[in-house]
């Protein structure tokens, strides 16, 4: 593994294919660093993180700005800047925006998902 200095404005912010409204930036991958990915997020108004799970990886998301609500099994939480919430495999997890501006989020996956 070699050290990586990495400009969100840089990576290219890509539309999700399984969620609504959501755009993500794939800073770190597994080629990177076999112990996670990073990823930078934004959920537009009216998008979400649609609820899934993930089989073997734990998704930690952390809130920049925005509020969102949180889906956690049969819970729903309301979120807001400098919130974090980690989602074990196999556990249902989503977010949604629930304001008026954008959600811009981190997202770590470990082991990487990427």
């Amino acid at each position: 593994m070699v050290s990586k200095v990495v400009n969100v404005n840089d990576c290219e912010a890509v539309e999700h294919p399984k969620h609504r409204k959501f755009f993500v930036r794939t800073m770190i991958t597994g080629a990177d660093n076999p112990a996670l990915s990073f990823h930078r997020g934004t959920i537009e108004v009216g998008g979400a993180i649609l609820p899934h799970t993930h089989e073997k990886e734990t998704e930690t998301y952390y809130i920049l700005s925005g509020k969102a609500e949180g889906t956690m099994e049969n819970e729903k939480k309301l979120y807001t800047s400098g919130s974090l919430f980690m989602a074990p495999p196999r556990i249902l997890h989503g977010l949604e925006n629930a304001g008026n501006d954008p959600v811009e989020i981190i997202s770590i996956f470990t082991p990487p998902i990427k």
